[in-house]
């Protein structure tokens, strides 16, 4: 026999359902419907509510049209918007800027982390942070973490170094500034067993790290590595100013040849620079400071490199006229024979 209650508890548990779910549905749609915007008046809002879908679109855009060799209009317009978002110090630490960095990490560390089989690709991290990649070796130059300027926390963080550590076989510092050398990253390095390589002016406690400089003339090294590989290295005596800035060129085991300037940035040295073609094999990525002040066509002639990537464009812990804006490195380098590379943070490009 039938509860005659049954049929009243059952439309009462059904009415509480349905509450239920209309509170959810009224609470979700809240947290993700943002209330309308009251821009009049209020300039500050306007302006921040414009950033956070910058951000977004260069971001998208970035995806849609992935760096290619000299001009493309679609990439230009997405890195100069960059470039004033990131000339914007209002931009700084802000959450807009905060989730375009992250994006960019996880895409970058999604590609580092899937197997490579062919080719040369080159990673531009940050700054002049960049990994050469083939299918048996990952070198990695100037590691820093970079911060925005005043601001202490990393814009490449502890868990993305951890992943470019396990997937790296060595770290080559260029010189003694501390948006090219990051002792944490040289500690993680170690720690795992993999080879750092830097001038006797970084870090000379250290005594695990090679140390290599010779101020008189280039120097070729070989260096082992783990599971019987090795790199054929020549380090060239550059400087920036009067500071020991070595220049190396990189030989991995499939003869792909990179060369990575660090802060190259001395008249002296244009002499020997622009003859760079003779002491060394012919060089498939030319890793280049875009702000060099002294021969920069000389320089590219020298080194007469497949192709030159640039670095060093909107590095956040400088005041805003010594970010590098995309916009002026594509003005130094349309004039010049070369087929150069622009790239933001966290993109690559492979040369088969």
């Amino acid at each position: 026999m039938i509860n005659p209650y049954t049929g009243v508890i059952m439309k009462k548990l059904n009415y509480l359902a349905v509450v239920l779910c209309a509170v959810f549905a009224a609470t979700y749609l809240s947290a993700k419907t943002p209330p309308p915007y009251r821009f009049h008046k209020n300039p500050e809002l306007y302006l921040k509510v414009q950033s956070e879908h910058l951000f977004e679109v260069v971001d998208e855009a970035l995806d849609a049209y992935p760096p290619v060799v000299g001009y493309d209009l679609n990439r230009r317009l997405a890195l100069t918007s960059l470039d004033a978002l990131l000339h914007d110090m209002r931009n700084d630490n802000s959450e807009a800027a905060w989730d375009f960095i992250d994006s960019r990490m996880k895409k970058f560390v999604a590609s580092l982390e899937a197997p490579h089989k062919r080719g040369l690709r080159i990673y531009k991290v940050y700054n002049e942070a960049v990994i050469a990649r083939t299918k048996s070796v990952t070198i990695a130059f100037d590691i820093a973490r970079g911060r925005f300027r005043g601001l202490h926390d990393p814009i490449i963080p502890n868990e993305v170094v951890a992943k470019i550590v396990a997937q790296s076989d060595i770290l080559f510092l260029s010189h003694n500034h501390r948006d090219h050398v990051d002792r944490y990253v040289v500690e993680q390095f170690l720690k795992e067993g993999k080879r750092v390589v830097a001038p006797h002016d970084i870090l000379p406690d250290v005594t695990e790290i090679l140390h290599y400089r010779n101020d008189d003339t280039h120097e070729k090294v070989v260096i082992p590595l783990k599971r019987g590989k090795s790199l054929s290295v020549t380090i060239y005596p550059g400087h920036q100013g009067k500071l020991s800035n070595n220049i190396y060129v990189v030989t991995t085991p499939e003869k792909y040849v990179v060369a990575h300037s660090g802060d190259q940035d001395h008249r002296a040295d244009l002499e020997w620079l622009a003859t760079v073609k003779e002491s060394s094999p012919r060089i498939d990525a030319f890793l280049l400071n875009a702000w060099t002040r002294f021969g920069l066509p000389k320089i590219v002639e020298g080194f007469d490199a497949r192709y030159v990537f640039t670095g060093h464009e909107n590095e956040m812990g400088h005041s805003i006229d010594h970010r590098e804006a995309f916009w002026l490195t594509f003005s130094k380098f349309e004039p010049l024979d070369c087929r150069y590379v622009v790239m933001a943070w966290c993109e690559s490009f492979l040369i088969k």
